[in-house]
């Protein structure tokens, strides 16, 4: 696209070209509905060490094996 003038000293000036489209947008099929992540799913390594840290962390209290898992796994999931 070029700038007409009637004035005989303007300069014309061309369009910035156009850049061009990245393969992804081009290619891009039609929208779908955004998938849900699927929550993080600890490592049973994980849970039992991080359940030992909170074994620890509380003075080696006897017993509360059941908690300091379900604790872990609660922690690890966030």
């Amino acid at each position: 696209m070029a700038i007409q003038s009637n004035n005989k000293s303007a300069k014309t000036t061309k369009a910035p070209a156009a850049q061009p489209v990245p393969a992804a947008v081009k290619a891009s099929p039609a929208k779908e509905p955004a998938k849900a992540k699927a929550p993080y799913e600890p490592t049973q390594e994980e849970i039992q060490t991080r359940a030992f840290q909170l074994y620890l962390s509380e003075g080696c209290k006897e017993g509360n094996d059941l908690e300091y898992w379900l604790r872990a796994e609660k922690e690890l999931r966030r």
